[in-house]
């Protein structure tokens, strides 16, 4: 296990006995026109409650796009974070 940390289970693990689909009521699909916008409404510093309002959108999803924008290296950390400076 990484970084020294001691195992979080010292005997071998149960199997599963009831499984659940996380996120399952977020909607992930966004169209490409969508997300190439929402990068430029980033960038003007709205925040991520104006951006969900804009689209209509839980403010969840919208996140979750634009920790996919950044992982793509479209959007970086700006001041003020999620909320950032405009509202």
């Amino acid at each position: 296990m990484g970084r020294g940390r001691p195992p979080l289970h010292l005997t071998p693990r149960e199997p599963r006995k009831k499984r659940v689909i996380v996120l399952e009521d977020l909607n992930f699909l966004w169209d490409e026109s969508e997300l190439l916008e929402m990068a430029q409404i980033w960038k003007m510093g709205f925040s991520i409650h104006y951006i969900a309002e804009y689209y209509d959108r839980d403010p969840d999803e919208v996140l979750l796009a634009l920790i996919h924008l950044g992982r793509n290296e479209m959007i970086s950390s700006r001041k003020g974070g999620l909320f950032g400076e405009k509202s």
